[in-house]
């Protein structure tokens, strides 16, 4: 028997899917492999039997507890990610793995090691679902192993959920090695020969010790902030915002930042002054997309936000001149991705859009290229819905 479907958009995975006779014929075949179910059983969690179009053939009854009735029953012919809510799934219509971006995913990467192999492949994989149904994050590691049943080729596909652990990882860097990191650079920098006298020693390293201790409790607060916004604990109450205000504020903290220093805040407004929203959400998501910003723009440099109130809706816009590599751009809203050396850091961009889609009603998007720089554009409706936390 062979597949159906020759629809071959991709741009990693191939597309073509196995049609609903041989899907039906490979899960009966699992069904009657007494030795796979027991198998499948015997997993401590969620797993799966994938046909060679990465299809699910066969399930366990841990899969089924992560899904309601309903859904249990729709399983059968689907991809691992269309089954997790994976946004990249629905990108295109030949569906899971076939997006530029799942070529950076760990589980079609799996799948395919371990069809090429007739080995086991074992990695780590990152989902970002929709905020709006779902927390916007999973981390799985995710195992795959060929094996025949039936005379087919297949692969059993098992999850493990470490997204606490995963959560844990990165509160130990910024804690431990980001704080390290910022020591290090803080007692590396001379203190010039202007500086040489005792009593202005001890200024310019209370200064500098200063600068540290902001940094440092940045990074915390951002963490605590991110997962009460995950946690579904933060409040949406609306009011009157004057948006000039509203990206004066935080430009002029900005420019005062240790991000800021030696590069330029450009603010503009255009349509009306004030909309109603939710004025400390929103202050948070220009906030973040401005340091962003800041830290990808060298001295010198300058970054410029916007706002434009048009009928029901604010645009906020915040541009600097560099350009993010298309290999990095695939993954910019991933939570614990980030464009800066190192992992763990990557909470900005990803926080962004969660704020924006699951509390101020938006969306978060973004464009770069050489000629016009890096644009994150943040579209929410003037009066969101109000609601309190979970």
């Amino acid at each position: 028997m062979e597949p159906n479907d020759s629809h071959d958009d991709t741009a990693f995975a191939p597309a073509p899917r196995a049609g609903r006779e041989l899907v039906a014929w490979q899960h009966n075949a699992v069904l009657s492999d007494a030795t796979a179910v027991a198998l499948l059983e015997a997993m401590p969690g969620p797993a799966m039997v994938l046909n060679r179009q990465r299809q699910v053939i066969g399930s366990n009854s841990q899969l089924h507890v992560m899904f309601s009735t309903a859904e249990c029953e729709n399983l059968i012919g689907r991809r691992p990610g269309e089954i997790l809510g994976c946004v990249r799934a629905t990108e295109r219509a030949t569906g899971c793995g076939t997006t530029p971006a799942c070529a950076q995913c760990g589980a079609v990467q799996a799948i395919l090691e371990s069809l090429a192999t007739r080995g086991r492949s074992v990695r780590e994989c990152r989902i970002r679902t929709s905020f709006r149904t779902h927390t916007g994050a999973r981390d799985f590691r995710v195992f795959a192993t060929w094996a025949e049943i039936g005379g087919e080729e297949v692969v059993i596909f098992a999850l493990m959920d470490i997204t606490s652990e995963v959560r844990k990882r990165e509160l130990e860097r910024t804690l431990f090695r980001d704080v390290r990191e910022e020591f290090s650079q803080v007692l590396d920098q001379p203190v010039g020969a202007e500086n040489s006298a005792a009593a202005n020693q001890e200024e310019a390293f209370r200064r500098r010790f200063g600068d540290l201790s902001a940094r440092v409790l940045e990074q915390i607060e951002a963490h605590r902030q991110l997962m009460a916004a995950e946690n579904g604990e933060l409040h949406v109450v609306t009011e009157e915002v004057n948006l000039r205000e509203l990206l004066d504020t935080h430009a002029d903290a900005c420019r005062a930042s240790w991000a800021g220093r030696g590069r330029e805040v450009w603010v503009e407004t255009r349509g009306a002054a004030t909309a109603r929203t939710d004025r400390v959400q929103l202050g948070r998501v220009v906030d973040g997309l401005l340091r962003n910003a800041l830290e990808a723009t060298p001295e010198g440099g300058r970054v410029k936000v916007s706002a434009t109130h048009d009928g029901d809706l604010v645009t906020i816009s915040v541009h600097n001149a560099g350009m993010i590599p298309l290999e990095v751009q695939h993954q910019i809203f991933q939570r614990s991705f980030s464009t800066k050396n190192g992992e763990g850091r990557g909470i900005g961009t990803y926080s962004v859009k969660l704020l924006v889609e699951r509390y101020l009603d938006g969306s978060a998007e973004f464009t770069s290229d050489a000629g016009h720089g890096t644009v994150f554009t943040v579209t929410v409706p003037d009066r969101p819905a109000e609601r309190a936390a979970a």
